[in-house]
């Protein structure tokens, strides 16, 4: 075989070398902060993706009617929030839902309140309880107060509040959403929400 060809087959094994190179570098880009999330209670798979700058999309079926979520934590990050198992059923036993926090928190919190009644009001068809943002205090003429004072056997409260663990329980059908600092909050709010669409246990 003369040089010519040496070196036409040289230069063709290059230039796969460097489509397939690019291939698999394109296709890895356009997966990267996605992935697939097995529903621990059903079995179900979930799509979840990575938004930018900040949270993640959740695409489920519910009711055979697809949803896209819009949280701040995925599915992974919150795994190891410990949750009792008859927060759910808490819930929608009840026909009103307040959602409360402490007024003298900065606005982190109030992110875990509004995706909590996001999947809970009657905004999206799903559970249709009738949400009332509140504060754990008086803070305006505007704004409702909830404590746990005012669970009834008609009226729920989820509390998000701060708290020595990061977890979600209920004591006295009062619903504590709990975090060791505001962000950690938040990830337990969203703890709950994946235990409402089913996605947790």
């Amino acid at each position: 075989m003369d040089e010519e060809k040496k070196s036409g087959i040289v230069a063709l094994i290059i230039v796969l070398v460097v489509f397939i190179a690019s291939g698999i570098y394109v296709y890895k880009s356009l997966n990267q902060g996605k992935y697939t999330y097995q529903s621990s209670v059903t079995g179900e798979e979930f799509r979840v993706e990575q938004m930018s700058p900040v949270g993640y999309a959740v695409l489920a079926h519910i009711k055979d009617q697809p949803y896209l979520f819009k949280l701040r934590y995925d599915p992974k990050s919150v795994e190891n929030i410990t949750i009792t198992k008859d927060i759910k059923n808490n819930i929608l036993n009840k026909k009103s839902i307040y959602i409360t926090v402490d007024p003298k928190s900065s606005s982190v919190p109030v992110i875990g309140a509004i995706e909590i009644s996001e999947i809970i009001s009657r905004k999206l068809g799903i559970f249709n309880k009738e949400t009332v943002g509140a504060t754990t205090e008086y803070a305006n003429n505007y704004t409702a107060v909830a404590t746990c004072d005012n669970v009834t056997d008609e009226i729920g409260v989820i509390w998000l509040k701060l708290g020595p663990e990061t977890r979600v329980f209920s004591e006295n059908g009062c619903i504590l959403v709990q975090g060791e600092n505001e962000w950690e909050i938040v990830r337990a709010a969203d703890r709950l929400i994946y235990q409402m669409l089913t996605i947790m246990e």
